[in-house]
């Protein structure tokens, strides 16, 4: 088994690393003839990811026969940081060799830097996105990643937890309350870029961990979000290049009342 993935643009790759490595330690790097795929869990069981990238998506791929391999993202991260905006990023497997190497060249130049990351072994769980990819969600829509971003800062200011409703017909609702005081922070149907809010649906999500997976929002063209009343939420973001990450996170058990001991729901 072996493949060869190749990225003109480093910024996109270093985008994904960055963000998964702050949420998930390990993963396992699925690569097939059609595609590249990314499927985690994080240690806590709060949030599930899968990131899918067509052949298509990237500047040469190579792979004749499906090949699995286990790697550290942290330590994945630190090499492409090595990287700048020009580089060239190419990733070689050969089953042999137990471990990537990460070549990097600018283009038109012939100096290149050359990396290799050794292997890790996983004991995975299966994770149940096929289940989750299947549910259907009565409030759907589409935002401006700023808008999202902004909401989350202004929750910070008095908890972990940021609430958020959709209400029929009319729009959004973020909200976050503390022992200080609360925010809310309203759009219309006018604001978001596509909807289809056809139930009032609520929930309350981990500030930290909706921060973490907005590191994305860089090389994000598309962000569409699903609520569905206690049911995870879903965010797919559709990324520069063709890439899809799919992201669910569980809610939390008391979505109201400030409590930084409230535990969150779990797959």
């Amino acid at each position: 088994m072996s493949f060869t993935l190749k990225l003109e643009n480093s910024r996109v790759l270093k985008g994904i690393v960055e963000t998964l490595s702050s949420i998930i330690d390990e993963t396992e790097f699925k690569v097939s003839p059609k595609e590249f795929v990314i499927t985690a869990m994080d240690p806590s069981r709060i949030c599930l990811l899968k990131l899918s990238i067509k052949k298509e998506g990237f500047d040469d791929y190579k792979c004749s026969k499906e090949s699995k391999i286990g790697l550290n993202l942290d330590d994945l991260d630190k090499i492409l940081k090595r990287s700048s905006a020009d580089d060239n990023i190419e990733i070689d497997f050969k089953e042999a060799e137990q471990k990537i190497k990460i070549t990097m060249q600018r283009e038109g130049r012939a100096r290149k830097r050359t990396f290799s990351l050794a292997l890790i072994d996983l004991d995975r769980e299966e994770i149940p996105m096929d289940n989750l990819l299947k549910i259907e969600y009565p409030s759907n829509w589409v935002i401006d990643t700023d808008f999202l971003v902004e909401a989350i800062k202004d929750a910070e200011i008095y908890s972990e937890i940021l609430n958020m409703k959709a209400v029929a017909n009319e729009g959004l609702i973020f909200s976050s309350n503390g022992q200080i005081g609360e925010m809310e922070y309203d759009l219309s149907i006018e604001d978001l870029i596509e909807s289809e809010i056809t139930e009032t649906c609520t929930g309350a999500y981990s500030l930290t961990f909706l921060k973490a997976i907005l590191k994305i929002s860089s090389i994000t063209e598309k962000l569409e979000i699903s609520l569905k009343t206690d049911h995870p939420l879903k965010m797919i973001f559709n990324l520069l290049e063709g890439g899809e990450l799919n992201y669910f996170l569980a809610p939390r058990v008391e979505e109201a009342e400030f409590d930084d001991n409230d535990d969150m729901d779990e797959f």
